[in-house]
């Protein structure tokens, strides 16, 4: 049990470092305003070449799977790329540790949509924890000194549809997996984000933007994708690994560490190299984040009693 918790702690600290090294390549490698478009196009077609072939060794070639399945794991990678495409709007004006905090929008839509599609019923205190958690992240895209809060409200807008589209996609996939190995499912997924990847690249402004950011950048941004999408793979990977001897519902509340991670590693990275991390470190900003992914932890924790 300890072990498996720690494994999961390793995973949301790992996908803490993605987090920024996404934030580092929306605003520090391309100031064109065209990242998004260049990093969806990584996210899919990058991705989808570098991480198909590793999926297929993992799954020992043994890709066989449902109709039914198929269909909801292809559907899962299409509402995927759109909750990035919005956590890439919402992290390009806004901290990494803001927006994660909001992430934790994506366990509570989860809750809801299963007790609609599957007939789970949330209990009171699932209840109570959920209201916690959103509370949370509206506080966060709060600026108290401010008269106008636009910036940080859409945010909130964008990040509660990306924690919509996640939810959704972890529906769907958990909807295939029930059908079919999970192996070949996470195949079949890359493969669906490959095929999204080719028709963004078929899509001119999209092709355009990324053969001019390869042009420009293109060392920076092979090897720091690649890198962000092995990170994540390996904390996938981790945390399915901890779903074998702990409930999933108890891995689950590592994501409330991640928004941790994402805040520890910016402070700490705007102090030490502030070339490359983007954190507002000023007292009232402080306080109103710690005490915001505090909020949001106990949400989570209410959420999986």
């Amino acid at each position: 049990m300890i072990g498996a918790m720690a494994i999961t702690l390793l995973a949301a600290f790992l996908w803490g470092i993605t987090n920024h090294i996404d934030k580092f390549l929306l605003n520090k490698v391309d100031e064109s305003g065209s990242s998004i478009k260049t990093l969806l196009v990584f996210s899919t077609l990058v991705a989808g070449i570098v991480l198909t072939p590793i999926w297929l060794i993992i799954s020992k070639f043994l890709i066989s799977i449902s109709l039914i399945s198929l269909i909801s794991t292809l559907m899962s990678s299409l509402v995927c790329v759109l909750g990035i495409y919005f956590y890439f709007k919402a992290l390009e004006n806004n901290d990494a540790s803001i927006v994660v905090v909001m992430f934790q929008m994506i366990p509570v839509f989860s809750y809801i949509m299963a007790a609609i599609l599957f007939k789970e019923l949330l209990t009171p205190t699932q209840i109570i924890g959920s209201i916690i958690v959103i509370l949370a992240a509206i506080i966060i895209s709060f600026d108290f000194k401010e008269k106008t809060n636009k910036s940080k409200f859409k945010a909130l807008l964008l990040m509660t549809l990306s924690s919509l589209c996640y939810s959704t996609y972890y529906i769907l996939f958990d909807f295939a997996i029930r059908n079919s190995s999970f192996n070949a499912c996470a195949f079949w997924y890359q493969i669906g984000l490959l095929i999204m990847g080719i028709i963004l690249i078929c899509i001119k402004s999209y092709r355009t933007t990324f053969f001019k950011a390869i042009k420009n950048n293109g060392k920076r941004y092979f090897s720091l994708n690649i890198t962000n999408e092995v990170i994540n793979l390996i904390a996938c990977l981790l945390v399915n690994f901890a779903n074998l001897s702990i409930p999933i519902a108890l891995a689950n509340i590592s994501c409330g560490f991640q928004t941790m991670s994402v805040f520890i590693l910016g402070v700490i990275g705007a102090k030490i190299l502030p070339k490359y991390f983007i954190e507002n470190l000023t007292k009232k900003a402080m306080l109103q984040k710690v005490g915001c992914i505090a909020l949001s932890i106990i949400g989570l924790v209410i959420i999986f009693l």
